[in-house]
């Protein structure tokens, strides 16, 4: 019996009702009876009301409070209740996402295409086995069975696929398409001018991302400053009077435990939540290369894993500790700790920046490898197409054409350009020389730029005319990138200004907070509160970088690099608090 059997056995009569909440499952691209989805959301929150109250009775031992018991109680069922029934709309707005981001491609293709004397269906349906377009190439089968399989009209299929697609752009050139082609239209001009009114849009589109993200970034550092220091100062004031809050029956904000859920929890699903909505919001290419992911997980996650052992979490957790093996990292943090002149406490903050700066490293070198190996391809290759336009109207044959352009600087295409010319010398094909350098190029750009040209000279022969067509909308793309890197670089400035922030304000707040306590005879537990306070810190300096990467170049892994220059500065700023914090200590009051 499969899940879907025993959800719909166990909940039919309420999974019903979820599912009318659910949305449509079918344009949301998800083949799953919806009862039967609604079923299974309604089973999958009871398994996890009955895992959380594991987690509850857990947390009773660590003494966690009554309100974390709750919050922990109703909060992971509702939370997985939730997903359930918004993951339909999240697939419906990623696929609208993605599906507006291979369109303009996808109506270049069909246009470069038609000007070769290839229909439209034709095209659509050559699309179908292309990998560069996913969704599109799905819909492309959808219509390629209902022809061949049910016996449809071309015209009839795409106009029933432009009912249910969730894009609007889509939908517009498909029933444009279909009006055209039964008015006996020009089909090869409307999909010219369809296709050039796509990418003035997604300029356009681009421009109003600007400032959407723009937005995001706003909150995102709104909720990681003000959010953070505010409650990291609650929990000074209430481990400072700690005395006076038990007497006077506690309070939220005076039990670790408490803290360690804020700052190890709920503030990275903060900055996961951003992530994610980063995501949403940027125009992104269908298909990503998640090599620097890969190499994330084969290197960074052991080499983390191995430090934090020694260098972190015997802080955290007090057992491991006690392990011989495990104290020789935090002996030789404490001696590291002394030669800088800082007082006790700074150990754990250091050993975190080292772990996560290691783990971090291979990753982050690997993509910036790949970045300044490709860099100017895209403009390269740009280049190329205006420049083959020129040749071929010579009346030299295609192959012959590039062969000749071999010989130029096209700056990082060159030596694939090279490449491609010698393999057309030995007489190879263009589909062999098109799989030869998606294998050695990363950008998507790059690949399906490629790949119309490719299918341009099979298909086509490469006339004059369509290489002028596949120029003109490669320029058209050129600027877009262009267009969209000057609006989103000045962003990247923000998680700087914000980390700095967090630092230098955290560390001058506990330094001049425990100065005061000392006036009134009252001792601040200075290196417990610096242990406790400023890993999660780190941790959010961290997540900074990722969403500066995410932000500026479209990719998490591009904030890699980021991350690791921001823990490098806070490294910086805590070695040098000594000299920060010295002034703003009131004079006379010893430290503790």
């Amino acid at each position: 019996m499969s899940l879907s059997d025993l959800a719909l056995t166990m909940f039919g009569g309420v999974g019903r009702v979820v599912a009318r909440i659910c949305g449509d499952l079918e344009t949301a691209g998800i083949r799953e009876y919806p009862p039967a989805y609604g079923s299974i959301v309604v089973l999958l929150t009871v398994i996890s009301f009955l895992g959380s109250l594991g987690v509850a009775v857990a947390l009773i031992f660590l003494g966690a409070s009554g309100v974390v018991l709750v919050l922990t109680l109703v909060g992971i069922p509702a939370l997985v209740f939730t997903l359930g029934v918004a993951y339909p709309r999240i697939r419906l707005a990623d696929r609208s996402s993605s599906l507006a981001s291979e369109v303009p491609f996808a109506a270049g293709y069909t246009a470069v295409m038609s000007t070769g004397g290839i229909s439209p269906y034709a095209s659509i349906t050559r699309l179908q086995s292309v990998p560069l377009l996913p969704n599109f190439s799905k819909s492309a089968k959808i219509v390629d069975i209902s022809v061949r399989g049910l016996g449809q009209d071309p015209v009839t299929a795409l106009e029933k696929m432009a009912k249910t697609t969730p894009n609007a752009e889509f939908k517009e050139l498909l029933l444009g398409y279909a009006s055209t082609l039964r008015s006996g239209g020009d089909v090869v001009h409307y999909l010219l001018r369809r296709t050039e009114i796509l990418f003035q849009e997604r300029l356009s589109s681009l421009k109003r991302t600007g400032e959407n993200v723009a937005q995001v970034m706003e909150v995102y550092m709104a909720v990681t400053i003000v959010l953070s220091l505010g409650i990291y100062s609650v929990f000074a004031v209430s481990m400072a009077l700690s005395n006076v809050m038990s007497q006077a029956g506690g309070m939220l904000f005076s039990n670790p435990m408490t803290f360690f859920l804020f700052g190890y929890i709920v503030m990275p699903m903060f900055t996961m939540v951003f992530l994610w909505l980063t995501d949403v919001i940027q125009p992104k290419y269908p298909v990503e290369d998640n090599s620097t992911y890969v190499v994330f997980a084969l290197t960074g996650i052991p080499i983390g894993t191995v430090l934090a052992l020694f260098l972190f979490l015997p802080y955290l957790i007090e057992p491991l500790s006690r392990i011989e093996i495990l104290s020789v990292g935090p002996s030789l943090l404490a001696q590291f700790t002394t030669a800088l002149g800082l007082e006790r406490g700074y150990e754990s903050s250091f050993g975190l920046l080292i772990t996560l700066i290691a783990a971090t490293i291979p990753a982050a070198a690997y993509n910036t490898y790949i970045d300044l190996r490709e860099r100017g391809i895209e403009f390269g290759l740009s280049n190329f197409l205006r420049d083959l336009v020129e040749v071929r109207k010579s009346g030299l044959s295609p192959e012959k054409c590039i062969i000749n352009l071999s010989n130029r600087n096209y700056g990082t295409l060159t030596p694939h350009l090279r490449v491609a010319a010698r393999q057309l010398a030995w007489g190879i094909s263009f589909q062999e020389i098109f799989d030869h350098f998606s294998s050695k190029v990363r950008s998507w750009l790059s690949k399906i730029s490629m790949f119309l040209l490719v299918d341009a000279i099979n298909v086509g022969g490469g006339t004059p005319e369509t290489l002028e067509t596949l120029a003109r909308f490669n320029e058209s793309i050129i600027s877009m990138e262009k267009e969209k890197k000057s609006m989103m670089r000045p962003l990247l400035l923000v998680p700087y200004i914000g980390m700095a922030v967090l630092v230098f304000v955290m560390v001058t707040l506990l330094t001049f907070f425990r100065s005061m306590m000392g006036l009134v005879g009252k001792t601040l537990p200075f290196a417990d509160l610096v242990q406790i306070l400023l890993p999660p810190l780190i941790i959010n300096v961290y997540g900074m970088g990722l969403v500066g990467g995410k932000i500026a170049n479209g990719k998490v892994s591009s904030g890699f690099f980021h991350a690791i220059l921001l823990l490098a500065l806070t490294f910086v700023a805590l070695c040098l608090s000594t000299y920060y914090s010295i002034g703003i200590a009131v004079p006379g009051v010893a430290g503790g």
